[in-house]
């Protein structure tokens, strides 16, 4: 019965939900003029996973 209803519950969420990959939905870069950890340098963080990156100047991402 579980099983039935967890089928069910599952192709209702996929009528109203978009599938997407998480990759397209949100910007993996942001990039800065100036950044504290970078001595006032320009940088780049990953948003997904947090790191940093510091640069001369903003390489655009």
């Amino acid at each position: 019965m579980s099983r039935a209803l967890e089928s069910l519950s599952s192709r209702l969420l996929g009528l109203f939900v978009p599938k997407v990959e998480a990759a397209a939905s949100a910007q993996a870069c942001q990039c800065f003029n100036e950044c504290w950890q970078c001595a006032r340098s320009a940088c780049c963080v990953n948003t997904y996973c947090g790191s940093i990156n510091c640069w001369r100047s903003c390489p655009g991402c």
